[in-house]
């Protein structure tokens, strides 16, 4: 339990970064696309940084504490290059358009985890930890090349027709940015709910279900998962203008709650794989939808910085619920089902708490930017 505490508490640690890579790319991406249109060079940054900063963890596997410094600097930079690459679901005018791009966005964004997941668990099961660590140098660095040159030539086709990719306005920035505040606020709790989860997923199998070998459990399971989400987030999203982003965030966090609470009834993987599914389902529509959303609350004037601040949320939620469920198996450690148990209690109540939050914002939200 100690242990497992301990990973909670490193990865807080871990996270600590994010808030200025976040933070950093939304300032640095308004300026940039203002006065330059060329936001490949926070991308590229980005990039070049995670490289390297992976290329430190594979020498450095047999110290803790150069590995959790790795971690971070992973952290700091792939958070400055997500930064400048996520505004542009919020520079789409046409309503139904940013759903679309949003769903693509969550599709692509999950399965690069899903495939993640996949092709690390493989090397981590078998013993090959610099081969998992050198698959995701390659894999970041086609994606992020690629991003790079798209998000440039959409940045000139705008300048060539004399447009500028944000359009500086500041047209009821204050009201939009209270309601913005608290939909952020929601999705702070909502992803608290499920971004903790994913770190004690091996301690369930090992301890709970007894598996004999947990890593292939947790990519098979992370696969599944994330291959539904991705899907999910596709399609929820792409209709999400007809259907209404609100109550498609209130159903998801609900839907997402439900079986959480249900998963300690069972100790068996294949129940806690179909369980899970429906959870990456809830999890997927919210991600995209969420995303397309904070678009349209977003002021126009300084998007790049709303936007980061949307994914703060989310940071800070992932920084914070590892510390939090770690904390919680240690409290109930007097036997490790009831430490389990309480876990994912704690995980539905989080579910819960943003579900409602988010139904309070959208019955103050007046301004006619999004369905309601």
């Amino acid at each position: 339990m100690k242990k497992i505490m301990k990973t909670g508490i490193n990865f807080m640690v871990g996270y600590n970064l994010i808030y200025l890579g976040n933070l950093s790319a939304g300032y640095g991406g308004d300026k940039l696309i203002k006065n330059y249109g060329r936001r490949y060079l926070l991308i590229g940054t980005g990039i070049v940084g995670i490289f390297f900063s992976l290329l430190f963890e594979s020498l450095t596997l047999s110290s803790l504490f150069q590995v959790i410094a790795g971690y971070v600097a992973i952290q700091g930079f792939s958070n400055l290059a997500i930064g400048a690459v996520q505004p542009v679901i919020a520079e789409i005018s046409n309503e139904s358009d940013r759903g679309t791009s949003a769903g693509i966005n969550g599709f692509f964004s999950l399965m690069g985890s899903a495939m993640g997941f996949g092709i690390t668990s493989i090397f981590l099961s078998s013993g090959y930890y610099n081969s998992a660590i050198y698959s995701l140098m390659i894999g970041i660095s086609i994606t992020g090349l690629g991003s790079a040159i798209v998000i440039d030539r959409y940045d000139r086709r705008n300048r060539s027709a004399g447009e500028s990719t944000v359009t500086f306005k500041r047209t009821n920035e204050a009201p939009n940015m209270r309601i913005f505040r608290l939909f952020s606020l929601g999705s702070f709790f909502v992803f608290s709910g499920i971004t903790g989860l994913t770190y004690f997923e091996l301690f369930f199998f090992k301890i709970v279900l007894k598996s004999s070998n947990p890593d292939l459990l947790v990519g098979v399971a992370g696969i599944t998962v994330l291959a539904v989400s991705a899907l999910s987030s596709f399609f929820v999203a792409h209709f999400s203008h007809r259907l209404g982003r609100w109550k498609i965030l209130q159903i998801a966090a609900v839907g997402a709650a439900i079986p959480t609470l249900i998963i300690p009834l069972f100790h068996n993987f294949y129940i806690f794989l179909g369980l899970g599914s429906l959870i990456g389902a809830a999890y997927g529509s919210y991600y995209s939808v969420s995303f397309a959303m904070a678009g349209e609350l977003t002021p126009s004037g300084n998007r790049g910085m709303s936007i980061a601040f949307f994914y703060l949320s989310i940071s800070v939620a992932s920084a914070l619920s590892p510390f939090i469920y770690g904390t919680v198996i240690y409290l109930f450690r007097g036997t490790s089902n009831s430490g389990f148990t309480a876990l994912f209690l704690c995980s539905g109540i989080l579910y819960i708490i943003g579900a409602i939050t988010l139904a309070y914002t959208s019955k103050k939200h007046r301004f006619g930017t999004a369905n309601t």
